[in-house]
């Protein structure tokens, strides 16, 4: 049997019910008994106590093992070894010890001498437990050393080498089974370069990430940085996904219970190549338009207008109506509310199409302030079903802002998007459509009206990112409509704060854009997502969908943005003004839309925005 065998064996028999072991106790037994022997007279055992020699290490080996036994000595599994063992190992070896003595003190003496010495029962205990408790300890240390062969290990690099990384390193360390092997620390603290934590070297600053993880053949990358900022752990990410190598991320304020483990850890998410640092706000500013009032949120069960729900709770409204036709998660964001602020969340499922449905939930919670969030946002979707589109985006807005106006709401916002812009698809029409029904409704006075766009945000249920993490989860491949894709992105809570923040300083029929950064490139992103998850998925290039641009803007051919005084909300200069006869088109519309008379629905958008069916073309 070659070496490699055996530990493989030895790993293999990691509970102390393997009969090898029990053998192994009782070689040991007899080796110290002819050992106690030996050491009791110096080397030369007389014939009258030799003769009794194999009776007492067969005698001795008989009462061990038993007590062993009984003391669940092999019940241990080997690979935990620790006092509690030593402990048990004692107390069989001083029992034992003790049960031969009384057997040796009842047998008869010859000549005036017991068959066994005194000073042999007491040598043999103490190297049966010597004995016993070694090998126990000798085969954790094993295991520990030999639980996984050093080629199949994982190399590991953990960035950062403060107080998290050898929390981690630690960890590591202490359990071998993890399969892993921590081969250096790469740290910005040029004074941790060139020393050692618990024998493993800091190799350098995070700059070097990508010549050490091809130098090293790294195949996982931990970052533990739970307290840099997000730009740090995002250029570290954005080198890891350049050089391919997975990676996970320690979240933060994990290491203020002063352990780490490994179960902590988590995948990258998109957030963390892609999110941004919160924007500041002027939290007292928006406060003062949300305290103490009642605020509803239409569309509140999706991702937008479930987080500005939290936060408008947050901010001390005093009633908050969450408004929808999806029940299911409608209950559990009342439910998720109610346990951080009681009492102030209600229940409206209603749909925004129903004009006298809004007009009772309307009467019934008297709103002051009305975030228009509900539309339908999929673009491929409201290709296939345009009037839907027009019926839930232009209709429900319109009916919205009626109801708003009839019962005194103080203050409307509209959630836009980018798409709105030169609009090319149902989707984008129709919210463009929304934007000028309620610049219509700012301009006859009816209501304090205004619209904030932005572009996609990360993790939406009907954004890129879930359907991308679905299909890792399954191995690939990623589908990417086209190499030159690109889109903005935004998290949802800075958006929902920057709408929040946006609206406490609009003035009735403003537009608001939000600053979404540079925009991404899809196939970019995809990159990452795998490089950084492990999972060597391929991707795939569809081809644009229906309705779908390469690239989005913010604002329009004729359009200007001009700042605001508050960071990342800026406002449009020169929106489209409404024209006379608007309200009447968009009857059209909306009627011939619930009619299902797509010729009407058609002539009726050519007549409100003349461009788009040509836009539409490509």
């Amino acid at each position: 049997m070659n070496r490699a065998n055996v530990i493989d064996q030895v790993r293999q028999a990691g509970r102390l019910t393997n009969p090898m072991l029990v053998a192994l106790d009782g070689a040991i037994v007899v080796a110290m008994t002819v050992a106690a022997y030996y050491a009791r007279f110096d080397g030369v055992v007389p014939p009258f106590f030799g003769r009794w020699m194999p009776h007492v290490a067969a005698a001795s080996v008989a009462v061990y093992l038993v007590l062993f036994g009984l003391f669940g000595l092999y019940q241990i599994v080997l690979r935990y070894v620790g006092l509690d063992a030593l402990l048990r190992v004692f107390a069989a070896t001083a029992i034992g010890s003790a049960l031969l003595l009384g057997v040796n003190l009842l047998m008869p003496m010859e000549d005036l001498m017991r068959p066994v010495p005194l000073g042999v029962l007491f040598i043999q205990s103490v190297l049966v437990f010597v004995g016993a408790a070694g090998v126990r300890v000798a085969v954790r240390v094993f295991l520990h050393l030999h639980a996984v062969r050093p080629g199949d290990r994982q190399r590991v690099l953990i960035v950062g080498a403060g107080s998290a990384g050898p929390l981690l390193l630690r960890e590591i360390q202490a359990h071998p089974d993890l399969a892993m092997v921590v081969i250096g620390f790469l740290d910005d603290d040029t004074a941790m370069h060139g020393r050692t934590i618990n024998g493993v070297p800091v190799l350098g600053g995070t700059a070097e990430l990508g010549r050490v993880v091809e130098e090293a053949g790294v195949q996982e990358v931990i970052v533990a940085m739970p307290s840099a900022p997000q730009e740090t752990v995002r250029r570290i990410l954005n080198a890891a996904a350049d050089a391919r190598v997975a990676t996970r991320v320690m979240p933060q304020l994990l290491t203020a219970r002063g352990s780490v483990s490994l179960r902590d850890l988590r995948p990258i998410e998109v957030e963390d190549l892609l999110g941004r640092e919160l924007t500041p706000i002027d939290v007292e500013q928006v406060r003062a338009t949300i305290a103490g009032t009642t605020v509803l949120v239409t569309g509140a069960a999706g991702s937008i207008g479930a987080e500005l729900a939290r936060q408008v709770a947050a901010l001390g409204a005093r009633g908050l109506v969450l408004l929808d036709v999806d029940e299911s998660r409608l209950y559990e964001l009342a439910l998720e509310l109610e346990r951080v602020t009681p009492g102030v969340a209600r229940v409206a499922v209603c749909d925004i199409r129903d004009a006298a449905a809004l007009d009772a939930v309307f009467a019934t919670h008297r709103p002051d302030v009305v975030l228009h969030a509900a539309a339908y946002k999929h673009v491929p979707l409201m290709e296939l079903a345009p009037a839907e589109a027009v019926k839930t985006n232009v209709g429900g807005t319109r009916a919205v802002i009626a109801a708003a106006a009839r019962h005194g709401a103080g203050r409307f916002v509209l959630i836009s998007t980018d798409k709105a812009v030169a609009p090319v698809n149902m989707m984008g029409l129709t919210k463009s459509l929304a934007e000028l029904v309620m610049l219509d409704a700012a301009r006859d006075g009816s209501l304090t009206a205004m619209a904030v766009r932005f572009g996609n945000v990360l993790g939406s249920r009907g954004s890129v990112v879930p359907v991308f993490e679905e299909q890792l989860r399954r191995g690939g491949p990623l589908t990417v409509t086209h190499a030159e894709v690109t889109r903005y992105f935004m998290t949802i809570p800075e958006a929902a704060r920057l709408v929040l923040q946006a609206q406490a300083i609009g003035r009735s029929g403003d537009v608001f854009v939000l600053e979404m950064g540079e925009p991404v490139k899809i196939v970019d992103l995809a990159r990452k997502m795998i490089a950084l998850s492990g999972i060597p998925a391929e991707i795939e290039f569809t081809g644009l969908r229906p309705g779908e641009k390469l690239h989005e803007a913010l604002v329009g051919e004729h359009e200007e943005l001009l700042p605001t005084g508050r960071e990342k909300v800026l406002r449009v200069d020169r929106v489209r003004v409404p024209g006379p006869g608007l309200a009447e088109e968009i009857d059209a519309l909306v009627t011939a839309a619930h009619a299902g008379d797509a010729g009407a629905v058609a002539a009726a958008i050519e007549r409100l925005d003349p461009g788009y069916a040509e836009r539409s073309r490509g």
